[in-house]
């Protein structure tokens, strides 16, 4: 029920929104999950809102842990969480045309960011990507880091109890930062098309 906008960047088109949805492409509802013990201890697909707050789903979407990525169905028909593999393409394709080193900087928006120690962490956003910093829900339930860093999830499983994600910080001002995250993680999501 949400319509978002998307942009082509190299070969690919990413959404240029974080995902809203409360539902799977099937229909079927992703429970939404405040309590914080509840979540760090879920092995099933769950969204919330940064600090269980409404006022933060038009500007960051929603957080989702892995358990709902892995189901393939996240994403609206037509579109799919990116791979890592995918993710590098979108990063080697930016350090390829200009952006080496500042990767981040390029997908980062032009406000929204909040000051680090005196500096800007605002990007260019040289493809209207409109990377914002909506932080994450860590694997405990607790809220860190909106304003500072956004992550974003990838389809692509690391060992038994991760997955492999994507970040902008405020620490690496440029860069793009691959990671891995627990599965009880609860971080953005960026849609692919297909």
């Amino acid at each position: 029920g949400n319509v978002y906008t998307s942009v082509t960047i190299g070969t690919q088109e990413w959404m240029t929104e974080n995902l809203r949805t409360t539902k799977y492409s099937d229909g079927t509802a992703i429970p939404n999950v405040t309590d914080n013990d509840e979540w760090g201890d879920l092995s099933t697909g769950a969204w919330c809102h940064y600090d269980n707050d409404n006022q933060y789903d038009t500007i960051y979407g929603k957080l989702y842990n892995w358990y709902a990525v892995e189901t393939g169905k996240l994403c609206p028909s037509g579109w799919h969480v990116p791979s890592d593999a995918e993710w590098t393409v979108l990063t080697d394709y930016l350090a390829a045309n200009g952006h080496s080193g500042a990767e981040g900087k390029a997908l980062k928006s032009t406000s929204g960011w909040n000051d680090y120690n005196g500096q800007s962490l605002n990007g260019t956003d040289n493809y209207g990507w409109l990377g914002l910093p909506g932080g994450q829900r860590v694997f405990d339930g607790s809220f860190d880091l909106i304003g500072l860093s956004g992550w974003w999830w990838s389809s692509s499983k690391y060992g038994t109890n991760s997955g492999w994600d994507r970040g902008l910080h405020y620490y690496f001002y440029d860069y793009v930062w691959r990671d891995t995250s627990s599965k009880e993680s609860g971080l953005s999501v960026r849609c692919l098309r297909d």
